[in-house]
């Protein structure tokens, strides 16, 4: 097998020639995969941490002999502050909640995700007994904010990149004190048309605990 073509398509993913520190490799498991939403419930529910900074910059590359690189960047400058506002609203939902409030969050997440992040999220609500009660009883709940971003990339002009720095506290029954985790994260965003700019996938890239 041709080893380039193994490191050109890692180059393309991540901007083309830009210098990475260390490749994170794609996940490929299913949505049902407890593997794969494994950081996810932690960030929605508050039980447990995962313990999992990055950074990459991706070009728009579609050009027709009919449009100028001037007429593309134009309409993706346009597009630019509806992804910056939905990729915060994803972040903020995923970071604030409780037993109070959790029914609220999960049908404003529900309204801007799809596709692959939107069966996850589906999935962890569905776990078990119910996610409610079970915070409740262990009365956990978590707060968090943006620290820096989102800095905003175009793959395509359907598809957008949104890179952040984020941090938790999460508190429950066995863990009064709370632990606070910053996380780097990357949430891909389609262009649904008729529903706008919705979050397709949510990644962690890093994590740092806070000592």
């Amino acid at each position: 097998m041709d080893n380039s073509t193994d490191t050109d398509a890692r180059r393309d993913e991540l901007g083309g020639d830009m210098a990475v520190g260390r490749d994170f490799p794609a996940a490929q498991t299913s949505a049902r995969d407890p593997k794969k939403r494994g950081w996810l419930t932690p960030l929605l529910a508050g039980l447990l941490v995962v313990s999992l900074a990055a950074a990459a910059v991706f070009g728009y590359l579609y050009l027709t002999s009919d449009v100028s690189s001037e007429d593309v960047g134009s309409v993706l400058a346009d597009e630019s502050p509806e992804v910056q506002e939905i990729s915060q609203r994803v972040a903020t939902l995923l970071l604030n909640y409780d037993s109070t409030n959790l029914e609220e969050v999960a049908d404003q997440m529900l309204g801007i995700a799809t596709g692959n992040f939107r069966e996850q999220y589906e999935e962890v609500l569905s776990s078990g007994a119910g996610l409610g009660a079970a915070l409740e009883e262990a009365s956990a709940s978590s707060r968090g904010s943006i620290l820096k971003g989102p800095d905003v990339y175009f793959r395509s002009g359907s598809e957008a990149i949104a890179l952040m720095n984020v941090t938790q506290t999460a508190q429950s029954n066995s863990n009064p004190g709370g632990s606070t985790i910053d996380y780097v994260l990357k949430i891909t965003l389609i262009d649904t048309q008729d529903g706008g700019w919705k979050a397709d996938r949510v990644e962690v890239i890093s994590t740092q605990q806070q000592v």
